[in-house]
């Protein structure tokens, strides 16, 4: 049994092993492309012993872990996206003159909390992953201290996820007052022979400090201006690895709670959903910055995909709200990070990494074809249009939002859609206007041009053929 749970938590322990390696090269002798070889030799190993242990069936680890098929997905889709984060990450450093060292690191850190967080089975394990996660991403927003943006940007979520944090640790300590327990599971079989107002009030408090972490309205404000002032890898470590972790967890929760029975919460999350893909749309209208218009199209998606839970709790069928919340998961992550990729490589190669209005990405279609190309992929998907990932993601919603009847929140979805592809097409029209500057490439970089194409490859690839996907995600849920 023992070497069952090793092998089952295999991809946690070599990122954890990676990160001590990395800290005893650091102290040793500081050298980029060692750092760099490490990170990377850690993730593709992570990857590829999730493939090799992957479970036939849930395995216990410990109390506060599971080992699953849905925690194995996630566990290959976060580590996939830390990859991409790094091979990006380098060629940027390089342009901005920054240490590479701690950078990367950090993002190990990072993805190690998000691993804990995806095979959460108990809230001691949510709230570890949680800050393990939490700690490194705040530091990661404010690495280049020689400038104030990112700086001011940290501190600001620092300040306010720390207390959301707060919030969050005062509703465990509510439901743990009102059922003596902490384990999802245990939690469902207790929470109707609760007292009411203690865990209704603990479940408030739970999903505000969650929707701060996920940006959902009234709790997003501070998505743009972090978008903004974080570098731009690290942006898309936070919008993709940071988001997606929460949501897997809270998903989980959700279920093996059987929250779903709840149908004032599902009410809630319903308006919760509405509300958060109409402001993060209209709001993304008014941008000229492309990090802020990605930074309300996020609280746009985290809409879409709140529209899962409320099926769940509608139609009480976790099959089908699990697969679109899974297949909406992935198909976001691979488009949010298809497009800050470009963004990064695009202000490698002009030197202006502060840069990201719509001015600064005109003649992108002339001066760097793949990168521009890149772009124009992910943000087509983000907006749902055939062909791409995101296309196939928001058909799993919507068709089983029409199974449950959900109309108003599908109205919500489709007016929100519809504005989405006006501010998306405006990005896309700015990246065609012809300029006179010298055309670039990233053909002399083989990993981050490796990175692009199989973003690109991902991008079409779930939206052309997803038979194969859509039959793994069917299989282990």
């Amino acid at each position: 049994m023992n070497a069952l749970i090793l092998e089952s938590l295999s991809p946690l322990i070599a990122i954890g092993i990676g990160i001590i390696v990395l800290m005893t090269q650091t102290a040793i002798r500081r050298n980029a492309s060692a750092a760099a070889g490490i990170s990377l030799l850690t993730l593709l190993s992570a990857i590829w012993l999730s493939f090799n242990s992957w479970p036939s069936a849930a395995i216990d680890a410990t109390p506060l872990m599971v080992v699953d098929g849905y925690a194995r997905i996630f566990t290959v889709v976060l580590t996939l996206a830390a990859l991409v984060t790094i091979i990006v990450s380098r060629e940027w450093m390089n342009a901005s003159g920054l240490e590479h060292h701690e950078f990367f690191m950090l993002v190990l850190v990072a993805t190690f909390g998000a691993t804990v967080l995806a095979h959460a089975q108990h809230f001691a394990a949510f709230l570890l992953g949680l800050e393990i996660m939490g700690v490194a991403v705040y530091t990661l927003i404010a690495y280049p201290d020689k400038s104030w943006l990112p700086i001011e940007a940290g501190l600001k979520y620092l300040v306010l996820s720390s207390a959301s944090t707060a919030i969050l640790l005062f509703g465990f300590a509510l439901l743990y007052a009102a059922t003596g327990v902490l384990g999802f599971a245990e939690l469902g079989a207790r929470i109707d022979q609760a007292d009411a107002l203690l865990t209704s009030t603990a479940t408030l408090m739970i999903f505000t400090g969650v929707g701060f972490k996920l940006s959902l309205v009234p709790f997003h404000m501070w998505t743009p201006d972090v978008y903004e002032g974080a570098p731009t890898p690290v942006t898309g470590l936070l919008a993709t690895v940071s988001k997606v972790a929460i949501f897997v967890a809270l998903l989980r929760w959700y279920n093996a709670a059987q929250l779903w029975e709840q149908a004032t919460l599902t009410e809630a999350l319903s308006w919760l959903a509405i509300a958060s893909m109409l402001v993060g749309n209209f709001l993304a209208l008014k941008q000229d910055n492309l990090k802020r218009l990605l930074g309300y199209s996020s609280i746009a998606h985290m809409g879409y995909l709140l529209v899962a839970l409320v099926v769940l709790g509608t139609l009480r069928d976790t099959e089908i709200a699990l697969e679109a919340s899974v297949w909406y998961l992935i198909a976001y992550t691979g488009s949010t990070l298809a497009a800050f990729t470009a963004l990064a490589a695009w202000q490698s190669i002009q030197g202006k990494e502060e840069r990201s209005d719509r001015e600064s990405l005109q003649g992108m279609f002339w001066r760097a074809p793949m990168v521009a190309l890149l772009m124009t992929a992910s943000l087509l998907s983000l907006a749902g249009v055939p062909l791409t990932a995101g296309f196939i993601g928001k058909f799993y919603v919507v068709a089983s939002g029409i199974e449950a009847g959900l109309w108003l929140p599908l109205g919500a979805l489709v007016l929100g859609s519809a504005v989405s592809i006006f501010y998306y097409l405006r990005v896309i029209y700015a990246l065609s206007v012809n300029t006179e500057e010298v055309p670039s490439s990233i053909a002399g970089q083989p990993l981050l041009t490796a990175a692009f194409i199989g973003l690109l490859v991902a991008v079409f690839a779930l939206g052309v053929y997803p038979q194969p996907l859509i039959q793994l995600v069917a299989g282990v849920l």
